[in-house]
Protein backbone atom coordinates (compact mmCIF):
# COMPACT_ATOMS: atom_id res chain seq x y z
CA UNK A 1 0.00 0.00 0.00
CA UNK A 2 1.13 3.37 -0.77
CA UNK A 3 2.42 5.71 1.57
CA UNK A 4 -0.12 8.62 2.46
CA UNK A 5 1.41 11.94 0.96
CA UNK A 6 1.32 13.68 3.94
CA UNK A 7 3.42 11.35 5.52
CA UNK A 8 6.03 10.88 2.87
CA UNK A 9 6.88 14.58 3.08
CA UNK A 10 6.92 14.19 7.05
CA UNK A 11 9.34 10.68 6.60
CA UNK A 12 11.34 12.70 4.06
CA UNK A 13 11.95 15.74 6.49
CA UNK A 14 13.09 13.40 9.22
CA UNK A 15 15.62 11.61 7.06
CA UNK A 16 16.90 15.94 6.73
CA UNK A 17 16.22 16.03 10.49
CA UNK A 18 18.94 13.35 11.26
CA UNK A 19 21.26 14.65 8.30
CA UNK A 20 21.33 18.00 10.24
CA UNK A 21 21.90 16.22 13.19
CA UNK A 22 25.04 14.18 12.05
CA UNK A 23 26.39 17.80 10.46
CA UNK A 24 25.71 19.48 13.88
CA UNK A 25 27.50 16.31 16.16
CA UNK A 26 30.58 16.65 13.54
CA UNK A 27 30.87 20.26 14.18
CA UNK A 28 30.54 19.67 18.08
CA UNK A 29 33.76 17.15 17.49
CA UNK A 30 35.45 19.31 15.70
CA UNK A 31 35.07 21.75 18.33
CA UNK A 32 36.23 19.47 20.81
CA UNK A 33 38.90 18.26 18.51
CA UNK A 34 40.17 22.00 18.67
CA UNK A 35 40.47 22.36 22.29
CA UNK A 36 42.70 19.36 22.29
CA UNK A 37 39.90 17.25 24.30
CA UNK A 38 39.81 14.15 21.68
CA UNK A 39 38.38 11.94 23.48
CA UNK A 40 35.26 14.52 23.75
CA UNK A 41 35.89 14.48 20.47
CA UNK A 42 35.86 10.92 19.76
CA UNK A 43 32.42 10.75 21.83
CA UNK A 44 30.49 13.29 19.54
CA UNK A 45 31.97 11.79 16.14
CA UNK A 46 30.15 8.14 16.89
CA UNK A 47 27.09 10.15 17.87
CA UNK A 48 27.23 11.54 14.41
CA UNK A 49 27.83 8.58 12.80
CA UNK A 50 24.40 6.93 14.91
CA UNK A 51 22.23 10.06 13.85
CA UNK A 52 23.69 9.19 9.78
CA UNK A 53 22.66 5.65 10.32
CA UNK A 54 19.71 6.26 11.44
CA UNK A 55 18.68 8.49 8.75
CA UNK A 56 20.23 5.72 6.49
CA UNK A 57 17.49 3.26 8.28
CA UNK A 58 14.59 5.90 7.32
CA UNK A 59 15.48 6.55 3.99
CA UNK A 60 15.32 2.89 3.79
CA UNK A 61 11.82 2.20 5.14
CA UNK A 62 10.28 4.82 2.75
CA UNK A 63 12.12 3.05 -0.07
CA UNK A 64 10.72 -0.34 1.05
CA UNK A 65 7.16 1.25 0.73
CA UNK A 66 7.89 2.40 -2.71
CA UNK A 67 7.75 5.83 -1.80
CA UNK A 68 10.09 8.87 -2.93
CA UNK A 69 12.93 10.22 -1.15
CA UNK A 70 13.75 13.51 -1.73
CA UNK A 71 16.89 15.04 0.21
CA UNK A 72 16.57 18.42 1.05
CA UNK A 73 20.08 20.19 1.78
CA UNK A 74 21.18 21.05 5.14
CA UNK A 75 22.13 23.91 6.97
CA UNK A 76 26.12 24.86 8.02
CA UNK A 77 26.13 23.77 12.29
CA UNK A 78 27.24 26.14 14.74
CA UNK A 79 30.90 25.83 15.16
CA UNK A 80 31.88 27.86 17.84
CA UNK A 81 31.17 27.43 21.50
CA UNK A 82 32.25 28.81 24.89
CA UNK A 83 32.54 25.94 26.69
CA UNK A 84 32.50 22.25 27.16
CA UNK A 85 29.13 22.27 28.90
CA UNK A 86 27.64 24.21 26.03
CA UNK A 87 28.53 21.56 23.68
CA UNK A 88 26.72 19.00 25.96
CA UNK A 89 24.02 21.29 26.41
CA UNK A 90 23.65 21.59 22.85
CA UNK A 91 24.11 18.24 22.33
CA UNK A 92 21.21 17.22 24.79
CA UNK A 93 18.95 19.64 23.19
CA UNK A 94 19.41 17.98 19.94
CA UNK A 95 18.09 14.96 21.14
CA UNK A 96 15.31 16.05 22.82
CA UNK A 97 14.38 17.84 19.76
CA UNK A 98 14.72 15.13 17.35
CA UNK A 99 12.47 13.15 20.18
CA UNK A 100 9.97 15.65 19.35
CA UNK A 101 9.86 15.36 15.88
CA UNK A 102 9.67 11.38 15.75
CA UNK A 103 6.24 11.67 18.61
CA UNK A 104 4.99 14.38 15.55
CA UNK A 105 6.15 11.24 12.79
CA UNK A 106 4.42 8.81 15.31
CA UNK A 107 1.02 10.80 15.56
CA UNK A 108 0.57 11.51 11.77
CA UNK A 109 1.73 7.75 10.62
CA UNK A 110 -1.27 6.93 13.75
CA UNK A 111 -3.90 9.48 12.19
CA UNK A 112 -3.98 8.13 8.81
CA UNK A 113 -4.01 4.19 9.98
CA UNK A 114 -0.43 3.68 8.92
CA UNK A 115 0.43 1.06 11.00
CA UNK A 116 3.34 -0.25 9.29
CA UNK A 117 5.15 3.27 9.97
CA UNK A 118 4.24 3.09 13.82
CA UNK A 119 5.85 -0.13 13.81
CA UNK A 120 8.83 1.28 12.59
CA UNK A 121 9.08 4.23 14.31
CA UNK A 122 8.73 2.31 17.53
CA UNK A 123 12.19 1.73 16.73
CA UNK A 124 13.21 5.49 16.32
CA UNK A 125 11.36 5.99 19.94
CA UNK A 126 13.28 3.13 21.75
CA UNK A 127 16.84 4.44 20.21
CA UNK A 128 15.64 8.36 21.34
CA UNK A 129 14.74 7.21 25.01
CA UNK A 130 18.46 5.29 25.06
CA UNK A 131 20.21 8.78 22.94
CA UNK A 132 18.02 11.18 25.74
CA UNK A 133 19.44 9.22 28.85
CA UNK A 134 23.35 9.06 27.70
CA UNK A 135 23.21 12.55 26.95
CA UNK A 136 21.50 13.49 30.34
CA UNK A 137 24.11 11.34 31.91
CA UNK A 138 27.19 12.89 29.88
CA UNK A 139 26.56 16.43 30.23
CA UNK A 140 25.90 16.07 34.13
CA UNK A 141 29.08 14.86 34.54
CA UNK A 142 30.25 17.63 32.39
CA UNK A 143 28.39 20.08 33.83
CA UNK A 144 29.98 18.64 37.53
CA UNK A 145 33.32 18.40 36.24
CA UNK A 146 32.79 22.39 35.50
CA UNK A 147 36.23 24.48 36.20
CA UNK A 148 38.27 21.39 37.60
CA UNK A 149 40.48 20.81 35.06
CA UNK A 150 41.94 17.22 36.16
CA UNK A 151 37.96 16.00 36.46
CA UNK A 152 37.41 17.32 32.85
CA UNK A 153 40.84 15.59 31.56
CA UNK A 154 39.55 12.67 33.23
CA UNK A 155 36.31 12.65 31.50
CA UNK A 156 37.97 13.57 28.33
CA UNK A 157 39.66 10.18 28.51
CA UNK A 158 36.67 8.30 30.01
CA UNK A 159 34.65 9.17 26.77
CA UNK A 160 37.64 8.53 24.46
CA UNK A 161 38.07 4.96 25.95
CA UNK A 162 33.69 4.73 25.66
CA UNK A 163 34.35 6.00 21.85
CA UNK A 164 36.88 3.52 21.05
CA UNK A 165 34.34 0.18 21.97
CA UNK A 166 31.56 1.70 20.86
CA UNK A 167 33.44 2.05 17.29
CA UNK A 168 34.38 -1.99 17.91
CA UNK A 169 30.84 -3.08 18.49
Amino acid sequence: SMIDPKLEKALNAQVNKELQAWYSYLSLAAYCKSINFNGFGAYMETHAREEQAHAHRLMNYVLDRGAQIELQSIKPPKMEYDSLVEVFEHALEQEEQNTRAIYELYELAKEVNDYSTVAALQWFLDEQVEEEKVMTEAMGLVRFAGDDKSAMLALNQQFGAQAATAVEE
